[in-house]
């Protein structure tokens, strides 16, 4: 009654419950799960997550951040005793160099965002005091 009141259509309910699941297995009749080996999405960031990325995001809360950052240019990585226990000299040159390369390019997008940020501040401020004249 209030399914007709509301427009439904009363034949489409009726088919809809003659649709009857198939039956289930009994136990021990089931199919084998395919086997599905895991691949890297392409998309993925292999690039280690270093402490200049982390700045650079929460730079947009803080901007002291984007300074800290920028200071990251000009530093060497030294890498922690814990760091280098049980690996290659080879392995922990490359390491090393992927950090540096990554740092870098995190701390250059720090220095265009202060930069960014310090021009909107000046255009800003020099719109405000031409307008009050």
């Amino acid at each position: 009654m209030f399914a007709q009141f509301f427009g439904a259509k009363p034949q489409r309910t009726r088919a809809l419950e003659r649709r009857v699941p198939p039956p289930y297995l009994r136990d021990g009749e089931f199919e084998k799960v395919p086997t599905y080996t895991a691949y890297p999405c392409p998309d993925a960031d292999t690039k280690p997550k270093t402490l200049t990325r982390h700045l650079f995001f929460y730079g947009f809360f803080f901007p002291i951040f984007w300074i800290i950052g920028i200071a990251i240019i000009f530093s060497s990585p030294r890498p922690s005793s814990e760091w280098e226990t049980g690996r290659s000299e080879e392995e922990k040159q490359r390491l090393l160099a992927e950090m540096r390369v990554s740092e870098l390019k995190w701390a250059k997008r720090c220095l265009y965002a202060m930069v960014a940020l310090l021009v909107l501040i000046i255009v800003s401020v020099t719109a405000f005091v031409l307008i009050r004249r």
